[in-house]
């Protein structure tokens, strides 16, 4: 595998921000996601689960309610008394209209996606029409006191269901009147605390199931304004409600971070009586679910602790696939960490502010897994401050070490690195190019005299970097057909000559830096690219897909190569092709050349191509086997994958010599000590 001297850094703080809401493309294959700082993720299923889209958060932008409409446009709206479209394409907040009720609480569309319907802080519901331009406001609804926290459109788009303190009513759209009022609290006697509907829907039987902060989940007849059914879930509060599209079964999540699933079930079999019945708890998060999700092959839940789980439900699986996979996401499918090799710092990326730090050193050696003392620890040099209510997208520090650069959606910052001694100081580079902003992603040459900007619409501008601290805008790089999608990924040889870039179509460019040419185009594979690095000695294109297939491209030869036509024929290892974590950085080996260097977020691996591709009869982790066997029989059972575990979880791994690797780690809890504590539940025995 190669031996290494490991920089191991539990030093970069970040703290993930809770779920707040989901929202699934209706017969589609995207779920959109919003978190506590306003930030906004969109997951493709079909790209298994990879997180292709990233708008980060504003200050002064609350989302508690996100919706899709119209087939493929998403809205969001918040506290902030806004409704806003957001621009997936551009990754940008597009458009916002004030919704004219103060807070928005909650937001749904109708089932064909024209129609808008918001609950506000003034209790007023509001319906908007979808136009190609935007929203439109078209009508006000009855209005009563009380906020109106959760609303759920019928199918057939007649009536609306509107959840606030004690009660919720029912909604005429055509009249806009309300035509039922019921207090979910009627039948308790003597209820001492207001109880919230936090979450409700109304089905196309005309049934209300409403979930409540006294743990209940209740099914209404809303005509009749009676109780039909009631279940109590919990001993806390029941804060969210999805149902499947065929209303045969619910998802809800509570305050003490479990989540149960309802099914409609036949009383007797073959019977047509039918009762809804808790079937199924799980104890994923830690903290309260305010988000759930009910597509059809699984139950999507997300906390207050940033996990998002997806649980499959197996009865619908037809075979074992990426679908049958449990997957835990919290951190981001993105680097939020840059290194500066030659100067051996490290950028840490946060929602406001970055931080440099310089790595520790040692002068001892030792044998292997052995862990040796520092002589110098490692060192926090500088905290830059963003202003701006905005948040960073993305950050880079150059190998030198003397560049820093970050951009917001309305501004791209670059600064000059100052070392003197053990004092670092920034000036910032004055009269940058104007170019229109936001930059997506941030790459420096290999010798930190160019910065390639990632930008909308498919292309890339090249800045040359100048002497003392200048810079002056080269050339703009544009993919030939023209391309509507932002660049994500960027990949720039180690010779300065060629520039790969990721477009949010998954198409892959190859320029020419010396001409500033277009030179080919990958051929295209139907799935997401996660990772991609240009070798340095024989400028072939690595490239790793969200399903976890890899490719080796040469670039001067424009095709593939005979080891990637061979993972191609041949196919990779069961066990590798089935882990839900993308891989998000690769970098080589410069003591050997067949040595690619490749990272997710719970293993690093040395792919050795000079060794033959595993088949599915033998065992893929095998190193710990390799080292009891003797040398004759170790040779006979090496293939191409050296895995190895032991950094978990892992969100950055570089090189910095041919014999030291930094890796940065974040383990769970540590930043868990740093959230709100959970409620507290009694356990047995204690």
């Amino acid at each position: 595998m190669g031996e290494f001297q490991v920089h191991r850094v539990r030093f970069f703080g970040l703290v993930p921000a809770g779920v707040r809401c989901l929202a699934c493309q209706p017969r589609g294959t995207r779920l959109a996601l919003a978190r506590t700082d306003g930030s906004v993720e969109v997951y493709n299923f079909a790209a298994n689960y990879f997180q292709e889209k990233v708008i980060p958060g504003h200050e002064a932008r609350s989302v508690e309610s996100l919706c899709w409409a119209a087939g493929d446009r998403l809205f969001g709206a918040g506290l902030g008394g806004d409704i806003t479209e957001y621009d997936l394409s551009g990754l940008s907040a597009a458009r916002g209209v004030d919704g004219g009720g103060g807070p928005i609480w909650s937001m749904v569309a109708n089932g064909t996606g024209t129609q808008l319907a918001i609950g506000c802080e003034d209790g007023s519901v509001k319906i908007f029409q979808v136009v190609p331009q935007g929203i439109q406001f078209e009508r006000n609804l009855d209005r009563r006191k009380g906020r109106v926290l959760c609303l759920s459109w019928h199918p057939s788009g007649t009536h609306i269901v509107a959840g606030s303190i004690d009660f919720f009513r029912v909604i005429d759209v055509a009249s806009g009147q309300t035509v039922q009022r019921i207090m979910v609290n009627h039948h308790v006697e003597k209820a001492k605390r207001e109880c919230v509907v936090w979450a409700i829907a109304l089905l196309s039987s005309g049934t209300v199931v409403s979930a409540d902060s006294f743990g209940r989940v209740q099914f209404w007849d809303w005509q009749q304004g009676t109780l039909a059914e009631s279940c109590t879930i919990s001993t806390s509060a029941v804060l969210s409600l999805a149902v499947s599209e065929k209303e045969d079964s619910i998802i809800v999540g509570t305050s003490t971070g479990a989540t149960y699933q309802l099914q409609l079930l036949p009383v007797r079999l073959g019977g047509l009586e039918k009762h809804w019945v808790r079937t199924k708890v799980f104890q994923f998060h830690s903290h309260d679910v305010r988000a759930v999700a009910h597509s059809p092959t699984a139950l999507i839940s997300g906390g207050l602790d940033a996990q998002l789980v997806i649980r499959p439900l197996m009865e619908k699986m037809q075979k074992k696939s990426y679908d049958a996979v449990l997957r835990k996401f919290i951190f981001p499918h993105r680097r939020l960490v840059s290194c500066a090799r030659k100067a051996r710092l490290l950028l840490f990326q946060f929602s406001q502010y970055l931080e440099l730090w310089r790595l520790g050193s040692t002068e001892e050696t030792g044998k292997d897994g052995e862990v040796l003392p520092l002589c110098r620890m490692p060192e926090h040099l500088v905290k830059l401050k963003s202003k701006g209510p905005e948040h960073i997208y993305c950050s880079s520090v150059s190998p030198c070490g003397t560049w820093l650069g970050y951009s917001t959606a309305s501004r791209f910052q670059l600064y000059r690195v100052h070392c003197d001694g053990d004092g670092v100081s920034l000036s910032k580079v004055p009269k940058v190019p104007k170019l229109l902003p936001p930059a997506y992603q941030l790459q420096f040459s290999a010798n930190s005299d160019s910065l390639f900007v990632a930008s909308a619409r498919g292309s890339v501008h090249v800045f040359q970097l100048l002497e003392p601290g200048g810079c002056k805008h080269l050339h703009t790089l544009r993919p030939p057909s023209g391309c509507s999608e932002a660049v994500y990924l960027l990949a720039p040889s180690a010779d300065g000559h060629w520039l790969a870039a990721v477009s949010g179509d998954w198409a892959i460019h190859i320029y020419n830096l010396r001409c500033f040419k277009h030179h080919c185009m990958v051929p295209t594979y139907d799935c997401a690219i996660s990772a991609l690095a240009i070798h340095p000695s024989t400028n072939n294109l690595v490239i790793a897909y969200s399903d976890q297939q890899l490719s080796e491209f040469s670039i001067p030869e424009k095709q593939y190569t005979s080891w990637s036509r061979t993972v191609q024929s041949r196919g990779l290892h069961r066990v590798w092709l089935e882990r839900d974590s993308p891989i998000t950085h690769i970098t080589f080996n410069p003591k050997n050349a067949a040595h690619i260097l490749l990272h997710d977020t719970y293993l690093l691996c040395v792919l050795d191509k000079s060794l033959p591709l595993p088949d599915d009869g033998t065992i893929l982790m095998n190193q710990s086997t390799l080292k009891q066997l003797p040398e004759t029989a170790r040779k006979r059972q090496l293939h191409a994958f050296k895995i190895c575990k032991k950094f978990q979880p892992l969100l950055f791994m570089d090189l910095l010599d041919k014999n030291c690797l930094v890796v940065v780690e974040r383990p769970i809890m540590d930043f868990k000590t740093q959230l709100p504590q959970p409620v507290q539940q009694k356990k047995f025995g204690t």
